[in-house]
């Protein structure tokens, strides 16, 4: 397939503004699938395309020490943003943020601006949390999938690849609960054969701290990481039991003492596992009430962040504890609020990501021949 990008700014314009046209190869006709309006900040070549494995990304200066590139892909009939990367000073450090909406993997750096050396970095999934029973178009990714060496945080020794343990999440709410749903893909599966014997545990790390930056603090004293848990922090460790005659169990804890309300809250957290082909699936259900919120804390036309961990412990032999392994959605680091992944509550308005179907137009103009 044929790929052509152009950056075309017409003679006499006195905007600054270069639109960005994306062509590629349809039945044999070179077809234009996005135009994009991209604003510069001093010159029209501060607007840039390139092609390379199947995507385009637009370069645009936004600012002075300011840059962001956006990378488009063409995929079953829909033009979506697969990638959005930003770099931008932040007092004496350079701040890069990368966001890929398909595989839902993120990074936060922080380098030292004179010299470039790197203070800071998180590597995250993000997990898109939408209203229950709503429907997500194709383009758009609902499920985080952890199946990678970067993610296994311990006992990488004995991890034997994906087939060996991997799981996905997907999340969703109502007004009252947030809901996970992991999958796990696990060639051998160890149940609590009696209590307290090693066997497999999902866990989920919640970071619901108030913060408009959650790893970063600002204060008089200036900006620091937010390397140790402070408040806000909540944990659930969901046992899956033995799939027959053990049922599933959570404990629960937290940074916070629990007011009377939240204690009573407690008592709805919901688990439930049952067993697969190829591995086994937990449930878990938790009230916003435990976690200090009155509902779902969605904004109407704003998507919100909250910090979030899920880890997968394997077990594939209940009497060598010593040889768990431990895979996450973060490079998770136990007490460590900004090495967690991210937890986006999306309001109904809105969707995680951008896609356009290319026969939009075809399709509006055959349904008014229709009489629709």
């Amino acid at each position: 397939m044929n790929d052509l990008a152009l950056s075309v700014r017409l003679a006499g314009d006195k905007s600054k503004v270069v639109n960005v046209y994306l062509f590629t190869d349809i039945e044999g006709y070179l077809t234009n699938v996005g135009k994009f309006p991209y604003n510069f900040f001093a010159l029209p070549i501060e607007v840039g395309v390139s092609i390379k494995d199947n995507a385009c990304s637009v370069v645009e200066k936004q600012k002075d020490f300011e840059w962001t590139v956006t990378s488009y892909r063409l995929t079953a009939g829909s033009l979506i943003v697969l990638n959005k990367f930003k770099t931008e000073r932040a007092k004496l450090l350079t701040h890069e943020a990368e966001r890929n909406f398909q595989t839902l993997y993120g990074t936060e750096k922080y380098r030292e601006t004179r010299s470039g050396d790197e203070v800071f970095t998180s590597e995250f999934l993000s997990l898109p949390a939408y209203s229950r029973g709503r429907k997500i178009v194709q383009g758009y990714s609902t499920d985080a999938q952890s199946g990678s060496i970067r993610f296994v945080t311990q006992g990488s020794f004995y991890w034997q690849g994906d087939k060996d343990c991997s799981f996905d999440v997907r999340t969703a709410y109502n007004e009252q609960y947030l809901f996970f749903l992991i999958r796990v893909k696990d060639d051998k599966v160890v149940g609590e054969r009696v209590e307290g014997a090693t066997t497999e545990k999902v866990e989920i790390w919640l970071d619901v701290a108030n913060t408009n930056n959650r790893f970063m603090r600002v204060g008089a004293g200036g900006d620091k990481f937010r390397l140790t848990a402070d408040s806000g922090i909540f944990s659930f460790v969901a046992i899956p039991g033995n799939f027959t005659d053990r049922k599933p169990s959570v404990v629960i804890s937290s940074t916070d003492d629990l007011s009377e309300a939240q204690r009573q809250a407690s008592q709805q957290v919901r688990v439930a596992s049952s067993l697969t082909d190829s591995g086994y699936v937990m449930k878990i259900r938790i009230p916003f009430e435990l976690l200090g919120f009155i509902g779902a804390p969605v904004e109407k036309s704003k998507i919100t962040e909250y910090g979030c961990t899920v880890i997968v412990r394997d077990v594939d032999n209940e009497f060598r504890p010593e040889e768990e392994t431990v895979i996450a959605t973060s490079k998770f680091l136990n007490g460590n609020p900004s090495s967690y992944g991210s937890l986006l509550f999306i309001p109904d308005t809105m969707v995680y990501g951008e896609a356009m179907n290319i026969y939009l137009d075809q399709i509006a103009e055959r349904l008014k021949q229709l009489g629709l």
